[in-house]
């Protein structure tokens, strides 16, 4: 495969991976809580964030590996610690968060009353965690693509 192929593929896995953040964060997570009771609703988001998890796990570790081997170490060193990043959220989403939520989750269905407020209100705190990491890895995976890519901004002229 010419290096040119090369790039090609690597551009259409990133292109997929970022589509798929995106695109369960912004259509799919939202129709399910409409359309769904919220307990299903929830269980079904947190087993797709669980496989898009693990998904970006093996997409960003992949990435970081072709620019490595593509001999871009040295002018791609901010990039590679973005994506670096990126593969550390994903094992604190994995290896972390994850389990504690899903063990909130269960015990949940458990309690009643107070115990029960105390645990949704733990659940809340978690789901901001889990939000605000998924956001960096959406926006992280974006940024990395963009400038991996080549893409650059538009300047306009002023006046």
């Amino acid at each position: 495969m010419t290096w040119r192929g090369f790039r090609g593929a690597e551009l259409a896995f990133w292109a997929i991976w970022l589509g798929a953040l995106w695109f369960i964060a912004i259509l799919v997570v939202p129709g399910l809580f409409k359309w769904l009771p919220r307990p299903e609703a929830g269980l079904v988001a947190g087993r797709l964030f669980y496989i898009l998890a693990l998904y970006s796990l093996v997409s960003s570790a992949l990435l970081l590996a072709l620019s490595n081997f593509a001999g871009e170490l040295r002018a791609g060193m901010r990039l590679n610690v973005l994506m670096a990043v990126i593969l550390a959220v994903s094992v604190v989403e994995l290896a972390w968060l994850q389990p504690h939520m899903n063990d909130l989750r269960a015990a949940m269905s458990t309690l009643e009353g107070d115990a029960l407020a105390a645990m949704r209100s733990q659940f809340g705190n978690m789901h901001a965690i889990s939000s605000v990491l998924y956001s960096i890895k959406m926006i992280g995976a974006l940024v990395w693509g963009l400038n991996r890519f080549g893409v650059k901004p538009v300047l306009t002229a002023k006046g």
